[in-house]
């Protein structure tokens, strides 16, 4: 039997989580009363965001009796982990529905300290409580050593709670997922596309902080008359990833997930969309972030329109309209091009290229990504706050008379 699966996010302070899973283990086989070499547990230490899963992986996420998710501020932009999180959710669910009781097989730990209101909703409905464990983080625990005593009787409690909920719900086994693309991650749903802009649709939320994401790239069938490699786009502009094979997965995608996670509500629109997206954002004090491929430059269309909205934002005294051009360095033709590309963006960009708080050229992996994109909605929200309109209704009767001073 494996009693348990381990999810975490990869860099954080691997060598640690090693040393919990092992810790743990041990703690299992005791309570259970296996041999010293019987297999309790599993984690993957080798998987990367956008590679192929194991056989292995996808036969623990199918056969484990308890998931284990070492939470942090990585841990909700994971893909793999939240779609490690998803396919144990829905075994658990199966289970819920056909036995009418909720086996409380899936524990959240708090492994990193979070700010407030970083939670995910998934994770803060059912987060795991222990005495022992408190407001510290597991990892606070282990590193600090007047913790010890505390992290061992804590160990020992979690290893009594996954041996007795492994044997007593015998929660159903799952599907498998043979590659990370087909399957759903559930801290990253796509937000429901926004077709159109007429009265029948409602806008953006004005009481929340929203960005607007609009895809200026290429699509697969475009990208004939411009390149020869065509392995990063889709049939749509917003189906564009850049850092494929490495991250196969929509920057849009990727970049609504971060910005989530940043308690931003967030849309992605193609560049046929950016005048209504950008009258929108004026209209509500939200944000505009261009997403551009470089390739899509060339295209006379996509030139002519990147220029104009540019103009008009230069024009504006704060400009807020942030401007992410990736460059892969697993893109060959892309780096093989790239003087000439980034001089023609630099030229559509005038003036806006030369703010380098909203205008991030050359971001190389989307690790780097993951690190620019935060700082950019931080400043634009910043310029916001100093020349955004004010919406403000006073209370009351307004009187048409103006104010007079009666005496100095």
């Amino acid at each position: 039997m494996l009693y348990f699966f381990l999810s975490y996010a990869r860099g954080d302070e691997d060598d640690l989580v090693r040393q919990f899973f092992n810790d743990l283990s041990v703690e299992v086989r005791v309570r259970a009363g296996l041999h010293k070499d019987a297999e309790v547990g599993f984690i993957d230490a080798r998987m990367k965001a956008g590679t192929v899963w194991s056989a292995e992986l996808a036969e623990a996420l199918s056969q484990c009796r308890s998931f284990i998710a070492l939470l942090s501020p990585r841990y909700f932009l994971s893909r793999p982990c939240g779609q490690e999180w998803q396919i144990f959710a829905d075994r658990v669910a199966r289970y819920e529905e056909e036995m009418g009781l909720d086996p409380s097989v899936l524990k959240p730990l708090l492994w990193v300290p979070l700010p407030p209101g970083k939670m995910h909703p998934v994770a803060a409905r059912i987060q795991f409580s222990s005495d022992l464990l408190g407001d510290t983080c597991v990892r606070q625990l282990m590193r600090l050593q007047r913790h010890q005593d505390a992290y061992r009787e804590f160990v020992f409690e979690l290893a009594g709670q996954i041996v007795e909920s492994a044997e007593t719900h015998p929660i159903p086994e799952g599907h498998s997922y043979p590659d990370l693309e087909s399957a759903p991650s559930i801290f990253h749903t796509p937000q429901p596309a926004v077709e159109s802009l007429n009265g029948s649709e409602r806008d953006a939320d004005s009481d929340a902080l929203t960005v607007h994401f609009v895809v200026a790239a290429l699509t697969r069938s475009k990208a004939l008359s411009v390149r020869s490699d065509r392995a990063v786009y889709g049939d749509r502009p917003r189906d564009w990833a850049p850092y494929h094979p490495v991250r196969p997965s929509p920057l849009a995608e990727y970049a609504s997930a971060i910005a989530e996670s940043q308690r931003f509500a967030s849309r992605v629109a193609d560049l046929e969309e950016l005048a209504e997206r950008a009258e929108l954002a004026s209209r509500h004090n939200q944000i505009v972030v261009l997403l551009v491929d470089v390739w899509a430059t060339e295209l006379e269309e996509a030139s002519r329109v990147l220029t104009a909205y540019n103009a008009r934002e230069i024009r504006e005294r704060e400009p807020t309209t942030a401007v992410l051009i990736p460059r892969s360095l697993d893109d060959r033709e892309t780096v093989q091009h790239w003087r000439r590309l980034s001089e023609e963006c630099r030229r559509i960009f005038r003036g806006t290229a030369d703010d380098d708080e909203l205008y991030r050229s050359n971001i190389p992996t989307y690790q780097a990504f993951e690190q620019d994109l935060p700082a950019v909605l931080q400043v634009a929200v910043n310029r916001m706050f100093v020349s955004g309109h004010v919406h403000r209704r006073p209370d009351g009767e307004v009187s048409s008379d103006r104010p007079m001073l009666d005496a100095p």
